[in-house]
């Protein structure tokens, strides 16, 4: 789930991940506003990125090279990063909260992308938006399944765990032991260390707030019960996995009702938005946008 594990060797995708993401945090200038324009402009429908566990959705900038320029892009993220404020009761809240901000944004109909846990989120909000009355055109599930474990990232003994993904995911090199007394502090520690990279002009207050937004995010995601939505859905699978596309995929039984296509894509569940995976499911989101006011495209045969 968006890379929260055990230590391990860093890989060549793993550098190139960490060098992406610096780069998306000078490109979004740090912001963590709840709606954050990546595009605007342009006649064509516009695509709801939905945050993964991070809470921020600066990674959806490497899809727009690769999504035709008719399309407004917004990312939602969490609350709790910005400012401190109460933190959403459960899912179905976040789903209702982002479900109203989008709405305000764009009337419909409306076009989903969730990578990871965002995908979750997501499908959440589709149903909730459904709830409403309201068409959803595109439902773009990221390599997820509705079947979170559970435990994982709650519990105190995990606190280095979330500080380690933070600092792996803002481009830092996870450095905090399981044994670390103060893994927040660490993390501080290693943030302030490396002044002009990632994290560094944030405040301590901000920092902190980073592995306690990832830890309720957790406990609300472990404790939802999806419903089923009825739309368009296009699934997106990592084929460098332990689970086969066909399990994903099957797992989402009685969740969707509505058409199920599948575009394969050669990387790592946690890599899916480096350049070569990114060209292939821009590629494949473009292809079943709803322009403006028309029907779906389809990819050619």
């Amino acid at each position: 789930m968006d890379g929260l594990s055990a230590k391990a060797l860093p890989t060549a995708d793993e550098f190139a991940w960490a060098r992406q993401r610096r780069a998306d945090i000078r490109a979004a200038g740090g912001i963590l506003d709840l709606v954050l324009p990546l595009r605007e402009g342009g006649a064509g429908a516009p695509l709801f990125c939905l945050p993964p566990l991070v809470g921020a959705s600066w990674c959806y900038l490497a899809l727009l090279p690769h999504l035709d320029a008719a399309h407004p892009v917004y990312g939602l993220q969490s609350r709790g990063l910005r400012r401190p404020e109460p933190l959403p009761v459960d899912l179905a809240e976040i789903a209702r909260d982002w479900a109203d901000l989008i709405r305000a944004t764009h009337p419909g109909p409306h076009h989903l992308f969730g990578w990871s846990l965002g995908a979750n989120t997501a499908h959440a909000v589709a149903e909730e938006l459904q709830r409403r009355g309201d068409e959803v055109a595109l439902l773009v599930v990221g390599d997820a399944t509705p079947d979170l474990p559970h435990g994982l990232g709650v519990g105190d003994d995990d606190l280095w765990l979330l500080c380690d993904f933070v600092l792996r995911e803002f481009g830092y090199q996870p450095v905090v032991e399981p044994d670390d007394p103060d893994p927040v502090g660490r993390l501080l520690q290693v943030v302030r260390a490396r002044p002009g990279l990632g994290l560094s002009e944030w405040p301590d207050r901000r920092l902190r707030a980073l592995p306690r937004v990832i830890r309720h995010t957790i406990a609300v995601a472990q404790q939802h019960r999806p419903g089923l939505v009825r739309c368009p859905v296009l699934f997106l699978s990592a084929t460098r996995s332990q689970r086969s596309t066909e399990a994903k995929v099957a797992s989402w039984e009685g969740h969707l009702d509505g058409p199920v296509e599948v575009v394969e894509v050669d990387c790592e569940h946690e890599h899916m938005l480096l350049p070569r995976p990114v060209a292939v499911i821009g590629a494949a989101i473009g292809a079943r946008m709803t322009p403006r006011g028309g029907a779906p495209t389809r990819p050619k045969a």
